[in-house]
C-alpha cells in the first residue's frame, strides 16, 4: 500500500492547481480551451506529459470546466520497491464556477480517476471553495485574484488522504498595447486531519502537514483567439515533498 501512496503523492502533485484560475466567470456563451506540456521534477520523482481542458459559460455567471485531462507520457519515482508511473491517460477534473458578483465566485472541482491504471490516482475527491478578485483603479492592467479552498479525498485501496485547506493569490499585470501578461501566484497547503489506512494509522502522523506553491509566469495574446504561455513553478514542504515545475501552453478563446 505504502508503494502505491509514493507513486499517487507523485501524481497528485501535477494537480496542484485545481481551479481554471482565480478571476471572474466569463460572459455566457464565451469559452476557452487549453493544450500544455509539463515537466516536473525533484530528488526522489519526475514526470512529463501533455494537460488539456476547457472551459464554457453555459449562462450569466455560470461555467462548467474539465482541467488536468490529458496523457503522462512517462514517470519515475526514485523509491526502493515503487512502481514507476508508467504512461497513460491522467485523471479527469470536472468544475463548475459560479459567480455571485462581479467579485466573488464559489467553485467545486471533481477529481474523476479515469486514468490508466499506471497514472491514476485512485482518488475520486473534491474540492471546494470560494474567490475574490479586483481591477486596482489606480493602476490600469493591474488585477489580482485570491481563493480559499477545502479539497477532502474519498477512502480508496485502503487509505484516505487527510482534510486539507488551501489558500491562494496571484497578481496580473496586462501591459498596455502589448498584450503580454506577467503573473506571480502563491498556494498555501494545510492539512488538517491525520490520513489513514485499513487499521487506521499509516504508521506516521500527517497532520499539520503543509506546503507552499509559488508560479512565476507571462502570457501573451497573438491576437483576441489566440493566447500563449509558460510559467515556472516551484514547491516546498513536507505535503507531496519538494518539486520544480514547467508548464507550456497555448489557448484558444471562442
Amino acid at each position: 500500500m505504502f508503494k502505491k501512496i509514493a507513486l499517487a503523492t507523485a501524481l497528485i502533485a501535477t494537480a496542484s492547481f485545481a481551479t481554471w484560475d482565480y478571476f471572474p466567470v466569463q460572459e455566457a456563451g464565451r469559452g476557452q480551451a487549453e493544450a500544455g506540456l509539463y515537466y516536473d521534477w525533484d530528488n526522489d520523482w519526475s514526470q512529463s506529459g501533455l494537460k488539456v481542458g476547457a472551459r464554457y459559460a453555459l449562462i450569466q455567471n455560470l461555467e462548467l470546466s474539465i482541467q488536468n485531462f490529458g496523457y503522462q507520457f512517462w514517470s519515475e519515482v526514485d523509491c526502493k520497491g515503487c512502481p514507476n508511473g508508467g504512461d497513460g491517460l491522467r485523471d479527469l477534473t470536472l468544475g463548475v464556477r459560479y459567480q455571485i458578483d462581479p467579485r466573488i465566485n464559489a467553485f467545486l472541482d471533481v477529481n474523476l480517476p479515469i486514468g490508466s491504471d499506471e497514472v491514476t490516482s485512485d482518488e475520486v475527491a473534491l474540492y471546494l471553495g470560494g474567490q475574490f478578485s479586483m481591477e486596482i483603479p489606480e493602476a490600469p492592467g493591474l488585477a489580482f485574484g485570491t481563493e480559499a479552498g477545502l479539497d477532502w479525498g474519498f477512502e480508496h485501496n485502503n487509505y484516505e488522504r487527510g482534510l486539507e485547506i488551501h489558500v491562494g493569490g496571484e497578481m496580473d499585470y496586462t501591459i498596455p498595447d502589448i498584450g503580454l501578461t506577467p503573473y506571480l501566484g502563491l498556494q498555501f497547503k494545510f492539512q488538517l486531519t491525520e490520513s489513514t489506512s485499513e487499521d487506521g494509522d499509516i504508521g506516521w502522523d500527517d497532520a499539520g502537514d503543509n506546503q507552499i506553491n509559488i508560479w512565476l509566469g507571462a502570457a501573451y495574446a497573438i491576437d483576441p483567439m489566440i493566447t500563449v504561455k509558460a510559467q515556472l513553478i516551484v514547491r516546498s514542504g513536507d505535503m507531496d515533498g519538494d518539486a520544480t515545475g514547467l508548464y507550456a501552453a497555448a489557448d484558444f478563446n471562442f
